[in-house]
């Protein structure tokens, strides 16, 4: 009886190991963000992890034996956990072709207390208008920059504020620039669909 048992458990084991073996037979370890990081944030160890997909879906995704080549680069933006990670995804920087950093002191209450690294926000120019006769004339009317916060810190002496590090088209680079008064909005996630 125990001789009988002991066929059928190696009979459904075997069958079972067979299975495995065509099911995984076209997929393959490619790596997957464990977690939600930052634009600009260079990735650790724990930041990814090996996950298996069809061969289909892998063959533009880092296969999961380049880890030690991934882990230490930094990322171009900021991205869910669970998404594959694909070379153009990472980068030497958090410049993008195209792409200028900046960085802006902002006064205490111009800016969310939650702002973080990561996150889409519009600046705008909150420095009175001059009119003819020099008095302020109400807000700037420029239309405001949209960004990407790579990096967000307090600011220095007893002013407060924070000292706030955007990326932003090179276009609008000098804009920001020029702004004496900046304040910032954080914005929402984009619509499903809808272009940056």
């Amino acid at each position: 009886m125990r001789l009988l048992t002991g066929l059928m458990v190696m009979a459904v084991c075997a069958l079972l190991f067979g299975v495995l073996a065509v099911a995984t037979g076209h997929r393959s370890q490619v790596l997957a963000l464990a977690k939600p990081v930052a634009a600009g944030q260079v990735l650790t160890g724990a930041d990814v992890k090996s996950v298996l997909v069809s061969a289909e879906e892998g063959l533009t995704m880092i296969s999961a034996g380049r880890r030690d080549a991934v882990v230490g680069q930094k990322v171009n933006s900021a991205l869910p956990a669970g998404l594959l990670l694909s070379e153009d995804l990472l980068g030497q920087g958090p410049t993008p072709p195209g792409s200028a950093v900046v960085t802006l002191a902002l006064k205490e209450g111009r800016y969310p207390p939650t702002l973080g690294a990561g996150e889409r926000v519009s600046v705008y120019e909150t420095r009175p208008a001059a009119t003819v006769g020099g008095a302020g004339a109400g807000p700037a009317g420029a239309e405001p920059v949209t960004a990407m916060t790579l990096d967000v810190r307090p600011g220095g002496g007893s002013s407060g504020g924070a000292v706030v590090m955007l990326q932003v088209t090179v276009g609008q680079a000098g804009r920001l620039v020029a702004d004496q008064e900046p304040a910032v909005v954080l914005l929402g996630a984009d619509p499903v669909g809808s272009a940056r």
